[in-house]
């Protein structure tokens, strides 16, 4: 029997969503329910090239599984919305190692980060075995709230918006589950953000001299 064939990295596929596994516990609602806001308004004609600009970053892992690296936020609004199958690119494939490899490849590389919605490191096993199953953590939803008002500005690193998020679990009490109470949070967590507490964070913008 031959050995199904590697992808490179790069490749692009059109993959079944419920397929996906995420490489995260959580993901912030209010968050999600922006990005099917921004997918709704998009003209039936434009939703294809719209959705090739958001590609999921999947990683192949063994038995050909397919694990979101990137963009889980995107690919739980495309299912909420109802969406069957979405537009991935691959990160890399390593589907010809076994489970154990597998893990120990994402955790020394930083692809997976089980925290669950109180900040908590979790075991692997834990994580979500579908998209549906990820959980609501309200301080990922102001974390990208105030990266969109010009809190701090977006970098490439490893899950600075985990760093964030937890940056204002400490500093911000909930709870954050009506509209009223997140806005209202939110004012506070931008003016936090271009504080001096928050200058050691990844994409702290120097406000200066008050």
């Amino acid at each position: 029997m031959r050995e199904p064939r590697t992808l490179r990295r790069g490749s692009k596929l059109m993959v079944p969503l419920d397929a996906l596994h995420p490489t995260q516990i959580t993901v912030g609602a209010y968050h999600v329910a922006q990005k099917m806001h921004v997918t709704r308004r998009v003209p039936p004609a434009r939703r294809a090239a719209f959705l090739d600009r958001h590609r999921v970053h999947v990683v192949i892992g063994p038995e050909q599984a397919l694990y979101v690296v990137d963009h889980h936020h995107w690919v739980r609004a495309w299912h909420d919305l109802g969406l069957t199958h979405v537009p991935a690119i691959v990160r890399t494939d390593l589907s010809r190692l076994d489970g154990h490899g597998f893990w120990r490849w994402m955790v020394d590389r930083h692809m997976v980060h089980p925290y669950d919605e109180h900040g908590r490191l979790r075991p692997l096993n834990e994580l979500p075995a579908s998209v549906h199953d990820m959980r609501d953590d309200p301080y990922r939803s102001l974390e990208a709230f105030v990266q969109l008002a010009g809190g701090y500005l977006k970098v490439r690193q490893a899950y600075p918006d985990f760093k964030w998020a937890d940056f204002f679990r400490r500093h911000i009490d909930g709870p954050l589950d009506t509209p009223e109470g997140f806005a209202a949070a939110l004012v506070r967590a931008v003016r936090l953000a271009r504080s001096a507490k928050a200058r050691k964070l990844p994409g702290y913008i120097d406000a200066g001299p008050c």
